[in-house]
């Protein structure tokens, strides 16, 4: 395997190539310093390349420049374009000029880089190909096939149980969007794609800055799709990566949560499954719910299956656990475990397995927050309540609770 590798970082010129042949040790990869040689003509001999990675700043350069004149080219082979965090806009410019994928340069792993180059150089590097690299390029290739009025959908990013999420934009623009198109093992199953279009109902009634804009939704080609917006900020499991938050900070999101909670529940909504992938951050730093998925309407939650648990298993109230019928309290402690976790950087609690875990809710008194986080003690205490009469019974219980014990008292000190 041939790869070029243009950037003006030397570092990372160096870092790319090592991780390329610590895996593939008899790759030949060229570093093109773009400071010191200006865009090859149309003399060089892309085509003798496997795989391009192109940095999208060049020092005197601009990569999406360079990339549309390569694209123009016969013989080009696959790029792999290189952004920066919050650069999605470059990116779907891009991923428009013919790049075969895009990788945040702050968000670049070891790991990250080897299945890029796997899923655009697949059948040159390996002859048989991993059940991960055969999902991706499904994932990729329903991408393509889909097709939503207005909407150009660009490079699959991400994928769980019940839906695979692509980067998109509108034809006329480049404003980032999101498309989630259902899994088609799941349409099959009336109840998921029940759940899957009354997602989008629900969204619907609930107007609030704290909750995803949903920008359409329909059906193409037997699957259903939601188009929503892109957070530029990415999720609180970004933020968080198994390391405790600023408590301020901590306490700050949580308040944001509870105004989002608020929101949603007003209209009748539970959202039922809070974890940190669900939170979502805008470029400006504002947080917004996404994936309603399981969500139900409260006049709707008693008629739910008799004993049917729904949600994640770290995150579900005691309630959730036992298959009983739910209220606004089962979002609320939800949120006091996301709170417990982002205070100290831990789960609340562990298991080797999700009923292991599950059954922790129902039986284990939570641990104690660290002396040094004793001031949130009570707040926690009474979020994670495992008797649901005892618990904050709903989000402006909460919102008061906070601005008489923290943010009233900072008011009075300063």
């Amino acid at each position: 395997m041939r790869v070029l590798i243009i950037d003006d970082d030397e570092d990372l010129r160096n870092l790319l190539s090592h991780y390329l042949k610590q895996q593939w040790p008899h790759a030949e990869v060229e570093e093109f310093d773009p400071l010191v040689r200006d865009l090859p003509g149309d003399d060089f001999p892309l085509g003798n390349y496997d795989v391009i990675i192109l940095d999208y700043m060049l020092g005197r350069g601009d990569g999406l420049e360079w990339l549309r004149e390569f694209k123009a080219r016969i013989n080009c082979p696959p790029v792999v374009f290189l952004t920066g965090a919050g650069n999605e806009v470059i990116a779907v410019r891009a991923m428009k000029y013919g790049a075969d994928d895009y990788l945040r340069k702050q968000e670049l792993t070891r790991e990250r880089l080897l299945n890029s180059i796997r899923d655009v150089t697949q059948e040159k590097i390996e002859r048989t190909v991993s059940p991960e690299v055969a999902a991706r390029l499904e994932g990729q290739t329903l991408g393509a096939r889909i097709t939503v009025p207005g909407i150009r959908i660009l490079h699959m990013i991400g994928e769980g149980g019940m839906s695979r999420v692509y980067l998109a934009s509108r034809e006329a623009d480049d404003e980032p969007l999101v498309v989630k198109i259902l899994r088609s093992e799941v349409t099959e199953d009336k109840n998921s794609l029940d759940r899957f279009l009354e997602e989008y109902s629900l969204i619907e009634r609930i107007q609030s800055p704290h909750v995803a804009r949903i920008h359409g939704h329909g059906v193409s080609d037997g699957h259903a799709y939601l188009v929503m917006e892109f957070f530029d900020g990415g999720d609180l499991s970004h933020r968080l990566s198994g390391k405790p938050m600023e408590p301020q900070a901590a306490l700050k999101i949580f308040r944001e949560l509870m105004f989002a909670l608020g929101d949603i529940h007003e209209t009748g909504v539970l959202h039922r499954d809070l974890k940190p992938q669900n939170l979502m951050f805008r470029k400006d730093g504002s947080l917004a719910i996404v994936d309603f998925g399981i969500a139900k309407h409260i006049d709707a939650v008693d008629r739910t299956s008799h004993g049917e648990i729904l949600g994640t298993p770290r995150y579900m109230s005691p309630e959730q656990v036992q298959g009983r019928a739910l209220d606004l309290r089962t979002d609320i402690y939800s949120a006091g475990v996301l709170l417990y976790q982002m205070l100290t950087g831990e789960h609340l609690f562990n298991g080797v397995s999700a009923v292991e875990v599950a059954l922790h809710h129902l039986n284990t008194p939570p641990p104690a927050l660290p002396d040094a986080l004793e001031k949130y003690q009570r707040l926690l205490d009474k979020l994670v309540e495992k008797d649901r009469d005892a618990r904050f019974r709903n989000a402006d219980e909460v919102l008061g609770f906070l601005s008489r014990k923290f943010y009233q008292a900072e008011a009075d000190t300063r």
